[in-house]
Order: C-alpha cells, then sequence, then structure tokens
C-alpha cells in the first residue's frame, strides 16, 4: 500500500471515529449569527449529532490536532517500515477513540456507539462479496 493510500484512510477512520470535527468547525464559524439560533445544528447523514458543548469541542479539537501530528511523525519516519507504521497508527487513532470517549457524556457516548454499529453494518453490505 502507498503512503498516500494509508494515509487517506486514516484520516478518514479519524474523522468518523473520533466524532465530526468538521461539523464543529462549521459550528464554531456560524456563532454570532441568527442561522444558529433559528436552526439548531443538525446530524449530517454521515455523522451523529452529538450535541457537544463548546468546552468538549475545544477538547476534541485538540485531541484530533495531536492525533494528526502523531500520524505526520509516524508518516516521516523513514527508519520505520510499512508494518511498523501501521501499527503505530493503529494505536494512535485506538488511544484518540478512548480520548474523545472519555469525554463525551454517558448518553454522547450512547448515540455514538449506536451510529458506530450502524456505519459498520453499512460498511459490511458495501462490501463485495468473495464468493
Amino acid at each position: 500500500m502507498s503512503n498516500k493510500f494509508i494515509r487517506q484512510g486514516l484520516v478518514a477512520a479519524l474523522l468518523v471515529t473520533c466524532a465530526m470535527p468538521a461539523l464543529t468547525r462549521a459550528q464554531d464559524t456560524t456563532q454570532g449569527s441568527n442561522q444558529e439560533q433559528a436552526a439548531p445544528a443538525q446530524a449530517t447523514p454521515n455523522r451523529p449529532n452529538l450535541n457537544l458543548t463548546d468546552d468538549q469541542k475545544a477538547q476534541m479539537k485538540k485531541i484530533h490536532e495531536g492525533a494528526k501530528s502523531q500520524i505526520d511523525a509516524v508518516n516521516g519516519d523513514t527508519s520505520l517500515s510499512a508494518v511498523q507504521k501501521q501499527a503505530k497508527i493503529k494505536q494512535i487513532r485506538r488511544d484518540s477513540h478512548k480520548q474523545v470517549m472519555a469525554m463525551l457524556t454517558p448518553e454522547q457516548r450512547k448515540t455514538m456507539r449506536q451510529f458506530r454499529h450502524e456505519h459498520r453494518g453499512e460498511k459490511n453490505a458495501q462490501a463485495p462479496s468473495a464468493s
């Protein structure tokens, strides 16, 4: 696998695994506008609506940025083999997921788990059959 393919897959996995940084940024940019008061932010079809607080959004952003910098460092480490890089990146993803889940409320964790369960079902249904 090429590094570009691995990087793209990891970025996508981080976004799904760690929730919704794009939605968080979009909500941050609409603060102060009447749009937010008229219609609350709704979940997109690809992400659950966790109703994050501003503090949670800030924590999530910090977790995502930290994971991204760690992944970039691993990808830039020429002393590691592709297999070693994959293993380290997988561990970074696990750690960041644990951090995100720890900062969520029990209700938010339940919503996230339900979304991930449903998403995995769709992903498996779309995979080509081996028969």
